[in-house]
């Protein structure tokens, strides 16, 4: 074992269960391969990958997604489609 790894122990060791908890997560996030998020998939990718792909990927979108923050708004509101003039 390095000393880099040994010192990682010794550190995480040290911290209590939820926080490493959320060192486990950190590391968990480092594991998925830089390229998933940044390419950008047409439905014709998707419907061409093996179904336990396009799954994993999706369901990685899906938790990606559920995480940001976004405003809801109405692209149209009533008095749009008012027709008095």
């Amino acid at each position: 074992m390095s000393a880099v790894e040994q010192e990682i122990i010794e550190k995480v060791r040290r911290l209590d269960e939820e926080t490493q908890k959320r060192v486990l997560a950190f590391i968990e996030e480092l594991e998925i391969p830089p390229d998933t998020f940044a390419r950008t998939y047409t439905a014709r990718d998707l419907m061409n990958m093996p179904p336990e792909e396009r799954s994993r990927i999706m369901t990685e979108a899906f938790n990606q997604a559920a995480e940001e923050d976004f405003e809801i708004f109405e692209a149209y509101s009533e008095e749009d489609f008012d027709e008095s003039p």
